[in-house]
């Protein structure tokens, strides 16, 4: 979905055994995977679809940003994945914040049957000028605002935990998002 460390990890891609799987990226990645011998892939623009059979993938934007060093801010696309296949929708929407686009995908794209979003790093207070509020990575209500905007029957919360990246408690995401839910509209057992 974008190029960060935790997200684009060279070893995982050099080492990886099927050099002839389809890859989907957003602009400008396609490198990272052509250069370590990938036959097959595919660099979009948000809002171009790849079709194949029953399945279609769309790049659609998100709240976040790209950089790998130094000088390369924003040079390479990130976005979210729309992943429809026969009548069901699926939106991977890894690293975000929260935004207006959001009202324009759920009512261009909506309902969505399953939303996948990050709930965790989102607490850089006092580094950043709020507590529990970055603006490239959603808190746990937020996540639950867009999963809500976009009409979505679940959404299950991901991208907390594994490494620290901010400010929270280890556990904290996890429970905000079910204690939660029902604010959102959701049921308990449909925010997982």
């Amino acid at each position: 979905t974008h190029n960060h460390y935790d997200h684009q990890d060279m070893r995982t891609i050099r080492n990886f055994p099927y050099k002839d799987a389809n890859v989907i990226v957003p602009l400008k990645l396609g490198e990272y995977f052509t250069k370590n011998n990938f036959k097959k892939v595919s660099d979009l623009d948000w809002y171009q679809s790849i079709e194949k059979n029953d399945l279609k993938i769309t790049m659609l934007p998100a709240v976040h940003w790209s950089k790998r060093s130094l000088t390369d801010t924003n040079k390479t696309l990130w976005g979210s994945y729309l992943i429809e296949y026969k009548g069901k929708k699926i939106l991977f929407a890894c690293d975000t914040g929260y935004g207006k686009i959001y009202e324009d995908l759920g009512n261009n794209y909506g309902p969505i049957d399953l939303t996948l979003i990050n709930i965790g790093a989102y607490n850089f207070y006092p580094i950043m000028p709020y507590k529990d509020k970055s603006i490239y990575h959603t808190n746990p209500e937020e996540a639950l605002k867009i999963g809500q905007v976009l009409r979505s029957k679940k959404i299950l919360g991901m991208h907390w935990g594994t490494f620290v990246l901010s400010l929270e408690p280890i556990m904290e995401p996890p429970l905000r998002f079910k204690r939660n839910a029902k604010k959102f509209g959701f049921n308990e057992e449909d925010a997982i």
